[in-house]
């Protein structure tokens, strides 16, 4: 299998650190919507990533379909259930963190994409206050203990362990420690798994 796009992705980087504890062996191909976008299009026409190139061939695109395939085509997994009230909380918890991380997104590329005079600061101050109520229902859940880690970590965690460092790069003064004590913690034990480890975030 061929995972492409940059660790940087948050979105790529869940993909990568299910597949290693998946135990799926996969090529990394670190492109990047930014400098590669004609690469990208070979696997993914509206060049977005991540994409997955399957060993028949077939390409799967968006990190939620990737994922749920994935746990799907490998026996005894246990980042995400079949069915039943577990699966329906994992997947609750990854799509709170994941909503986080568009919005995020949007708030990186607003005063990018626009000339300084067109920049609405309503919109990002309201970007801002979306992305901190996701992080802090997620801190919640975390501060009750119920994103396990460990042996035990399911696509929640990993979801919400990979959003915790995106967020705390790219909005340091919002999403800090000390605000989010918890998830903090959790994402920093989860780091120093080699699961993690061996899919940094490009620079």
């Amino acid at each position: 299998m061929i995972l492409i796009g940059r660790y940087a992705s948050p979105f790529v980087r869940r993909v990568a650190v299910s597949m290693n504890l998946l135990g799926v062996p996969f090529e990394h191909k670190s492109l990047s919507t930014a400098d590669d976008v004609l690469a990208i299009k070979a696997y993914n026409p509206m060049a977005k990533v991540p994409a997955l190139v399957l060993n028949d061939g077939e390409i799967l695109l968006d990190s939620a379909a990737i994922l749920d395939s994935l746990c799907d085509m490998t026996t005894g997994q246990k980042l995400l259930p079949a069915s039943g009230t577990e699966r329906r909380h994992i997947l609750q918890q990854a799509s709170i963190m994941t909503n986080a991380l568009d919005k995020s997104i949007q708030y990186v590329y607003e005063p990018r994409k626009r000339p300084p005079e067109k920049v609405h600061q309503p919109f990002l101050d309201g970007i801002v206050e979306q992305v901190s109520a996701g992080v802090a229902m997620l801190e919640q859940i975390a501060k009750r203990g119920d994103i396990p880690g460990d042996q035990a970590i399911n696509l929640g965690g990993v979801t919400a362990a990979v959003g915790w460092r995106f967020l705390n790069r790219i909005m340091p003064k919002v999403i800090t420690p000390d605000l989010f004590p918890h998830l903090a913690a959790y994402s920093k034990a989860c780091e120093a798994s080699p699961a993690f480890a061996n899919c940094q975030p490009e620079a």
